[in-house]
């Protein structure tokens, strides 16, 4: 049996997707009673990893954009990441 070729951009999108899933599914069943812990995190449930901000990329007297891109995870983040990977090798 041939074995088809890995791409690694599936393997990205598994991982968000993941990772959106598990956050927002950590979010819900923490509410329940005896799994608080799945929102375990920094601040607000969420440990940031990453942070890159660039205020103000351009600024006027009446427009200001700016750029700023964030990663924060939780324990259920976590849980969607590692399943998306574990999906991705088992496809």
């Amino acid at each position: 049996m041939m074995r088809r070729s890995r791409n690694p951009v599936i393997l990205v999108v598994f991982v968000l997707v993941g990772g959106l899933l598990g956050g927002i599914l950590g979010e819900i069943l923490s509410q329940l009673q005896g799994l608080e812990w799945i929102k375990m995190g920094g601040a607000n449930g969420y440990r940031q990893l990453f942070s890159f901000s660039l205020n103000p990329l351009i600024s006027t007297n009446f427009l200001d954009f700016s750029l700023s891109l964030a990663l924060r995870i939780n324990f259920g983040s976590l849980i969607g990441i590692i399943a998306g990977i574990l999906l991705y090798f088992r496809t």
